[in-house]
């Protein structure tokens, strides 16, 4: 079973193909509503890394794409290895 909505309401609604839609039912009427994806704000680490890579990439400098996955590896396991020591007193 599908709804459809016409092009003009949608329009006057701000519905575009796609849109995940919110459907509230209450006495007697159906409230439908264009529910956006939360935004993706990235943390200051990350943003400081795009810095440097747009820096880079103006510098000309490139990575290929096994160097750069195989340094995001390497970064994870050494994060992983700090974690998980033991301090000896």
């Amino acid at each position: 079973m599908g709804l459809v909505v016409p092009p003009s309401v949608q329009r006057k609604a701000g519905i575009q193909l796609g849109d995940r839609l919110q459907f509230r039912a209450s006495s007697g009427a159906i409230t439908i509503t264009p529910t956006r994806p939360p935004t993706y704000n990235p943390t200051k680490a990350e943003l400081t890394a795009i810095r440097k890579g747009e820096a880079a990439i103006a510098r000309g400098e490139s990575v290929s794409l096994t160097d750069f996955l195989h340094r995001v590896d390497r970064n994870r396991r050494k994060a992983g290895t700090k974690t998980n020591r033991k301090v000896s007193r």
